[in-house]
């Protein structure tokens, strides 16, 4: 019997986050919150409103540690507590609430596949953020040796926990990386994914904690690093391309 839940990395980000507990628990759908190190107002902030949620657990790390190691820490908790799948959302308000009812819906009727937002930009978002995303999914086409990973970086996804268990042990990407590494990872399994088209916006009063240097280094690291363990996946990556193209699903 699939049980979901949602898992929230929150560092710093509390003016949202009441909204997207409260949706949640409309929406009967338990939550995970780790605390990326928030500065001690804020880690007050979160805890208070934690504490109103009764679907919601919170877990803190004293020291930031990045938002992929908070993700992951979270989707592990969330496996413990017997799980079958997480739904990945931001604190910070990018993503719509409304969606989530239509992502539950799509992963319910197909449990073995990974939901992933396609997102559609409205004018807050910023320009260079936009181009960047489309520089990162060429790089991920040449790392798959395919087209079907249209979207890599957006952290609207439900989970299946089974899948991604197996990637527990490795050495993912800690911070902005992550929802690229295990996207393409998992793509290398042979986990089918699939996107819903979202809404994604940038709040007038929200603050990012996407560092425009440090991250779009790393994420140049991660690139190299993912090239190169390309040849180690090539004979699976050709057995993925033809049974994709023999199903007629070489660019969906």
């Amino acid at each position: 019997m699939s049980r979901y839940c949602a898992v929230i990395p929150s560092y710093n980000h509390v003016s949202a986050l009441p909204r997207v507990l409260a949706y949640l628990q409309n929406l009967q759908l338990p939550s995970i919150i780790i605390d990326d190190g928030s500065s001690a107002q804020n880690k007050e902030t979160i805890e208070a409103l934690q504490s109103n949620f009764s679907l919601s657990r919170l877990y803190r790390f004293e020291i930031n540690q990045g938002k992929g190691q908070a993700v992951m820490y979270g989707l592990k908790k969330a496996y413990e507590l017997g799980f079958s799948h997480a739904l990945q959302i931001d604190a910070d308000g990018q993503h719509t609430l409304e969606d989530i009812e239509h992502f539950l819906a799509k992963s319910q009727s197909a449990p073995e596949v990974l939901f992933s937002g396609f997102p559609k930009y409205d004018s807050t978002a910023p320009l260079s953020r936009v181009y960047g995303r489309k520089i990162t999914n060429f790089w991920v086409s040449v790392e798959t040796w395919s087209t079907c990973l249209k979207e890599s970086m957006c952290g609207f996804r439900i989970y299946p926990l089974a899948a991604i268990s197996t990637l527990f042990s490795k050495r993912l990407s800690k911070r902005m990386g992550f929802d690229i590494d295990v996207l393409v990872r998992l793509y290398w399994q042979g986990v089918p994914i699939s996107y819903i088209e979202t809404k994604v916006n940038y709040p007038v009063q929200n603050h990012s904690n996407f560092k425009m240097l440090r991250d779009n280094l790393a994420i140049s690291g991660l690139h190299t690093k993912l090239f190169f363990l390309m040849f180690y996946y090539m004979p699976r990556l050709k057995c993925i391309t033809k049974a994709r193209v023999k199903h007629g699903q070489k660019n969906k």
